[in-house]
């Protein structure tokens, strides 16, 4: 859907990643309306694996709300593998919500994510955010850590979700990030967060999106490259779009729960 003007938008941690990896993708995408599915451009292999990560994340919503019992998937034995690792990783405890929206309005800042989980810890006073990838990189191949979404995820919820939650929590120490794949259960990836890194990433998404709000051409990207895999290829350089690999950090893999198949149990 497309919208009015840009003051009307809540970026979301993709929406900002899409902006600086092409301005024009950002404007048929948020001002244009010129929206394709994820799974467009993707051969039969990689719509699979974005199904599987789908339902992956509707199971373990499901088990951290409470709702979803002892349900053995006799229809699905990856799902029940990565399930089974789910629990033994992180159990059904001291969770604070499953799938929790944040929202953060500011001046010209207006913020949104969507949690994978968030947990308690009442000893060290501070909450953990865990975020589930399923997708087939180890989580050591990857640069998360600088990543914008972990960025993201860490400023936005010490910023908002502090305060959100000051009635019911006691918080003082500032929230860390876990990352963890079903894929490798024995890997997960551990981001602190502190003070300087909240005030450096404070300066930065406002200067971002003052940017983004002060755009006018919206130009292409001058990386080529960029645009091997890009929805948008046919539309900018005239070239069919090459088969895109599944990257859940280019995806709003949760936003949308809804159009997510059931899972026949």
């Amino acid at each position: 859907m497309a919208i009015n003007n840009l003051e009307e938008l809540y970026f979301s941690q993709s929406a900002l990643a899409i902006f600086n990896n092409c301005r024009r993708r950002f404007r048929y995408r948020y001002l244009d309306g010129l929206y394709w599915p994820a799974e467009w451009g993707m051969n039969e292999e990689v719509k699979n694996d974005l199904k599987q990560g789908r339902q992956f994340h509707l199971l373990a919503e499901r088990y951290y709300s409470q709702t979803l019992g002892e349900t053995v998937l006799n229809s699905n034995s990856l799902l029940q593998s990565w399930l089974n690792r789910l629990k033994t990783f992180s159990a059904a405890e001291n969770v604070v919500s499953a799938e929790q929206e944040l929202r953060f309005k500011e001046d010209n800042l207006k913020l949104l994510a969507k949690y994978d989980l968030l947990k308690y810890d009442s000893s060290l006073k501070k909450f953990i955010i865990y975020d589930w990838k399923t997708d087939k990189k180890s989580l050591y191949q990857k640069d998360i850590k600088n990543s914008m979404q972990s960025r993201f995820y860490l400023y936005l919820l010490y910023e908002a979700g502090y305060d959100y939650f000051a009635a019911d929590y006691e918080l003082e120490q500032m929230p860390e990030l876990i990352y963890w794949n079903p894929r490798y259960p024995d890997q997960s990836l551990q981001i602190k967060y502190n003070q300087d890194d909240f005030q450096t990433d404070k300066k930065y998404f406002q200067e971002l999106i003052t940017e983004i709000l002060a755009e006018v051409e919206f130009p292409l990207t001058a990386d080529l490259n960029k645009c091997r895999f890009c929805e948008y290829r046919p539309i900018c350089r005239g070239e069919k779009t090459e088969n895109k690999e599944l990257i859940e950090e280019d995806l709003d893999l949760n936003l949308d729960w809804e159009a997510v198949e059931e899972i026949e149990f």
